[in-house]
Parts: C-alpha cells; sequence; structure tokens
C-alpha cells in the first residue's frame, strides 16, 4: 500500500483523534500486544519499526448473549519520522453495561539507533504519551423507586489527563519494554473515593526471538504489572511460534495470566482483591502490509457474573511509500 507523505498523513490522524475525544481512567491491558500491537501498551515504541507507519485496529468482546456485555475498540497508528524520532497516536472506546469510556492519547517518541543493517537492530527508545479521557455512566434507564441518594438518574460524566512514560530496548532477538502509565493523572473521576481510578501501573515486558530454522522461530516472552493497591503483581507468561511461507507470515501463540488485581479501594487502607487466572490463545497471519490476529480468552476466576471469554479481532496494515518503506524489528512489529 502507498502513501505520497506518510508524515503529513500520521500528524493528521493525531490531532483528528485528540480533537474528538475526551476521557476516563486509561485503557484496559489485555492481551493485545502479542497481536503486533505494542504501541497500546508501550509509548517508546511508536515509530521504533525504523521506517513506515503502522494502524491497528482492535475489536473485543466477552460474555456472548449477556446484554450490555463489556465490548472494547481500539485504532492507532504510529510510525518514524525522520532518524531518531516517533509519532503516534491512540483513540478507543470501552463500554460495560452502563458504563462508556472514551479516551485518546498522543505519543512522541526518541530513538538512539546504535547498530542499524537488515539483521542487526540494535536500538535505545524513550517514549512519553499524553492523554485524555471521558467516562459516562447512564443512569436514565434507572428503576426512579430505586432510593438510592446517588442515583440521579441522567448521565453522569466526568474527565481527566494522564501522562505514561517509556523505555524500550532491542539487540538483535532480544527487547525489554518499560512503562509508567498515570506518571500524572489530573481530573475528576465519578467516585473520587475509589482511588484505584488514579492509580499508577508499571509493567515491564521483555522476550526473546529463538530461530529454529530459515523459516521458524520461538518467541517466549512475559509481562508483570504492578498496580497501586494490588496485594501481588500479575503476570503474562507468553509462547508464540513464528513460520514463514514466500509472502505469507503465521504465528500462534498462548499466554497465561495470572496474580492479582485490585477491584475497589473505598477506604484507606483498605485494599479489595481478586485472584484472577486467564488463558489467551490467538492466531494470525501478515501478507504484504496487511496482517490479521484472533484471540480467544478463557478466564478461570474463582467468581464470575458469567461464563466468561472474550473474542478479539485485530486488523492491521503498514503503509509504506518510496521513501518510507516499512522496516519490522523484532520485539516491536
Amino acid at each position: 500500500m502507498r502513501i505520497k507523505n506518510p508524515f503529513k498523513c500520521l500528524l493528521f490522524f493525531a490531532l483528528a483523534q485528540t480533537y474528538i475525544s475526551f476521557g476516563q481512567p486509561q485503557l484496559p491491558i489485555y492481551s493485545d500486544y502479542l497481536t503486533d500491537n505494542y504501541f497500546l501498551v508501550h509509548p517508546a515504541t511508536a515509530g521504533a519499526q525504523l521506517e513506515g507507519i503502522k494502524v491497528r485496529m482492535t475489536y473485543r468482546s466477552q460474555w456472548q448473549g449477556v446484554p450490555n456485555a463489556p465490548s472494547l475498540q481500539t485504532i492507532n497508528a504510529h510510525g518514524r519520522i525522520g532518524l531518531k524520532s516517533g509519532l503516534g497516536t491512540i483513540f478507543y472506546s470501552d463500554r460495560n453495561g452502563f458504563q462508556n469510556q472514551v479516551g485518546a492519547s498522543v505519543t512522541y517518541a526518541h530513538h538512539i539507533n546504535l547498530i542499524v543493517g537488515n539483521r542487526d537492530i540494535h536500538q535505545l527508545s524513550f517514549g512519553l504519551s499524553a492523554g485524555v479521557l471521558n467516562n459516562t455512566h447512564d443512569q436514565t434507564q434507572f428503576a426512579p423507586d430505586l432510593g438510592d441518594p446517588l442515583v440521579e438518574g441522567s448521565q453522569v460524566k466526568s474527565s481527566g489527563l494522564h501522562m505514561d512514560l517509556g523505555l524500550t530496548y532491542t539487540r538483535y532477538q532480544f527487547y525489554t519494554h518499560f512503562t509508567v502509565r498515570n506518571l500524572i493523572f489530573k481530573g475528576q473521576n465519578i467516585s473520587d473515593d475509589i482511588r484505584l481510578d488514579k492509580a499508577k501501573k508499571i509493567i515491564v515486558n521483555t522476550g526473546h526471538f529463538f530461530e529454529l530454522s530459515d523459516n521458524a522461530a520461538l518467541e517466549p516472552s512475559v509481562m508483570i504489572q504492578l498496580v497501586d493497591y494490588a496485594d501481588l503483581p500479575s503476570f503474562d507468561m507468553n509462547m508464540k511460534s513464528h513460520h514463514s511461507l514466500n509472502n505469507l507470515n503465521l504465528s500462534f501463540g498462548a499466554s497465561y495470566r495470572f496474580g492479582t488485581q485490585p477491584n475497589a479501594n473505598l477506604f484507606a487502607g483498605e485494599n479489595l482483591n481478586q485472584n484472577h487466572k486467564q488463558l489467551a490463545l490467538l492466531t494470525g497471519l501478515q501478507l504484504r502490509g496487511f496482517s490479521f490476529y484472533y484471540t480467544y480468552t478463557q478466564s478461570f476466576e474463582d467468581i464470575q457474573i458469567a461464563p466468561f471469554n472474550r473474542h478479539q479481532f485485530t486488523l492491521g496494515f503498514d503503509l509504506s511509500s518510496d521513501k518510507f518503506r516499512f522496516f519490522p524489528v523484532q520485539g516491536i512489529f
């Protein structure tokens, strides 16, 4: 796919998304990063693929058959600007029953290229992301005789501003990402008593490619999430296999997540946590700048509202021109 000026296209995309959205407490982290979508989690990967522009769209749904079940849609784009800079933007909509969260962010990344070659990539990257968030709680369909003084019977809205910081290091087949979310958070949530909405989150992600042959590779990786008010961190243990058939690239993978996640924090010193265990299976293909992934997630929580399974679809496009060709980097692409 060819475009005449990738920089102008990406800049317009970023400004347009920032203009149309305001926002809430942050994009949730699932297994998106395993589907050629690291930029959704790590701001330092904006433009880290050296050349070209990456566009990714996702759709996620869960609790099949349950009315107003949670669903998530995202779209993001990022690309290299010159030799040392990257620019990216993210827009998302996260619906959960009567709750609707919409957000957008713009990211700048600086890349230090230590070695650049067809196979020998050695790069250190820094990224800073600023985002706006909007949260709408629709009470218009609630029963008027509930007798709850907190139920106003209208749409309750709140907004906020956040900044995230990231660091990425890639050398040959090894990569590692470090990101701090909500490094700065300003705004008012629907309930200021729930401090969890403003919690900082530290994310560490590392992995390695092991080439089995010219056409096959294994990629084990791990991700650790540390969240304020959570008693223990959350761990993702991942394994992916990559296979090349002429111009077609196939991927298969599995991810197991376990640990604790905070549910609420109504009073100082009181943490309400729940152990969680989830298994995600994914498969995907890439062909001439086009990619498609499907992910199925099954939960093994002790307490579940409904049979907990998730379906996610990821659609991607790699844009290039005669000047900016797409150059993938392992651990980032």
